[in-house]
């Protein structure tokens, strides 16, 4: 009998170390889940990042403007029409579209990634519950975004978020609050401010 008590609590021990063991691990876990995105780029009135309105639509302006990112022609679709664009990359991965505009300047910037935020922090992949989103300040989606709500970013004019709703068949209308509600982030788009089109 005078054996059996050190075995007992040589597998208590051995249990407890197992159980701390697997808790570090978790808690190692949950903080890679919860470390913050790489923001690249934020999206503000003045436009994305360095480019903005004084920035010319062109390859050369906007790797000028942008060191380390590479800019490619592309093929997407806008809301209404399907367009040229100049995208650029960041390590290969697509982190704006830029739409020509009139003589030669930029006409839109639409930001792509989760690595890109709007001016009140939003990023693509939050919900519109988490942006915290005014639905008095959205559209509903026509074209190729129909049934999309379309919004102006709060606190601003000339920024504009597009979110989709998973699920939910196209409409004329948007749906209810709470249906919108779960609606996701896909683009943030800067147009330049009404005086400068």
């Amino acid at each position: 009998m005078k054996n059996v008590r050190p075995a007992i609590l040589l597998r208590a021990l051995a249990s407890a170390a197992l159980l701390s063991f697997i808790a570090g691990c978790a808690s190692s876990f949950e903080e890679v889940n919860t470390l913050p995105t790489e923001t690249l780029l934020v999206m503000t009135d003045s436009g994305a990042g360095p480019i903005g309105v004084d920035t010319p639509y062109s390859k050369a302006a906007i790797e000028a403007a942008l060191p380390g990112y590479t800019v490619d022609t592309v093929t997407m679709a806008s809301e209404t029409r399907t367009e040229t664009a100049l995208a650029a990359f960041h390590n290969g991965l697509q982190v704006l579209q830029v739409l020509s505009g009139r003589g030669g300047k930029i006409g839109a910037i639409h930001g792509v990634t989760h690595h890109m935020t709007g001016p009140n922090g939003e990023r693509i992949g939050m919900t519109f519950a988490e942006v915290r989103q005014d639905i008095n300040q959205c559209r509903v989606g026509t074209g190729n975004w129909r049934g999309m709500p379309i919004c102006t970013a709060r606190g601003t004019s000339n920024v504009t978020l597009i979110f989709a709703i998973p699920g939910y068949e196209a409409s004329d209308a948007l749906p209810d609050a709470n249906t919108v509600a779960t609606s996701t982030l896909q683009r943030i788009i800067w147009t330049p401010p009404q005086s400068e089109s």
